[in-house]
């Protein structure tokens, strides 16, 4: 359910006029903030709405293997800090990547409502039109480098960590001949397929087949967490 829907959208206008939201501070991370409070203030006029950054441990540039919760891998690295800031009550409502968010959460918190979905797909990003073969992918999601390595057996895969500008940034300065990254997440920056410029270099994108490359569950969607017993009646 949207929060153009949802009764339970973090808000209850009668009982409170002013709630807080949490989000990383990443430029991905605040632009879909923004666009949380927009769909607020069409939803909720009256409702005055403040942001708090919080930083987790997925902002940090690497997070060794050893440090990863074994039945959660990286799922949770970006999300942990703000539900904990809910739990402490620091914040009233949590903006999350879906996608980021595990499949089970504590009990004592709730996904209240979310946007629209955005795009599903992966891009494939390279700087030229030439379609030569590609020898050198980089991509940091698991779930990618191993659907890269089926569908393209003979290229290289390598890691590649941070927020979009900075994967980006890395791409450019690299001899690397492509990189993967979502496409909600290029569009929320305003990085439009088939091209787009960053940093004076123009980059070209290619949706990769879903039959090939999967979208991960979530993806495209963001999500308004809350306390439970914020909606108990």
């Amino acid at each position: 359910m949207s929060v153009e829907e949802s009764p339970r959208s973090g808000v209850q206008e009668t009982a409170r006029q002013e709630i807080v939201l949490g989000t990383r501070g990443s430029e991905l991370a605040l632009a879909q903030t923004r666009m949380v409070e927009e769909a607020l203030a069409r939803t909720r006029p009256l409702v005055k709405v403040a942001t708090e950054i919080i930083r987790t441990r997925g902002d940090h540039e690497h997070v060794a293997p050893s440090e990863l919760d074994r039945t959660k891998g990286r799922k949770g690295i970006f999300t942990a800090e703000l539900e904990r800031a809910l739990m402490e009550k620091r914040i009233d409502v949590a903006v999350h990547s879906a996608k980021d968010l595990s499949s089970e959460m504590d009990n004592a918190l709730t996904i209240t409502a979310v946007l629209p979905r955005g795009a599903v797909e992966d891009l494939l990003l390279r700087k030229s039109t030439a379609h030569a073969p590609i020898a050198t992918i980089a991509t940091g999601s698991v779930r990618r480098q191993r659907q890269t390595r089926w569908s393209n057996p003979a290229a290289r895969v390598v890691g590649l960590r941070g927020n979009v500008p900075t994967r980006l940034r890395k791409f450019i300065e690299s001899d690397w001949d492509a990189i993967i990254l979502a496409r909600a997440g290029l569009e929320r920056l305003g990085f439009l397929p088939p091209e787009f410029e960053f940093e004076g270099q123009k980059l070209f994108a290619e949706i990769l087949p879903p039959e090939n490359f999967l979208s991960a569950g979530g993806q495209g969607i963001i999500a308004l967490q809350t306390r439970a017993a914020d909606w108990v009646a």
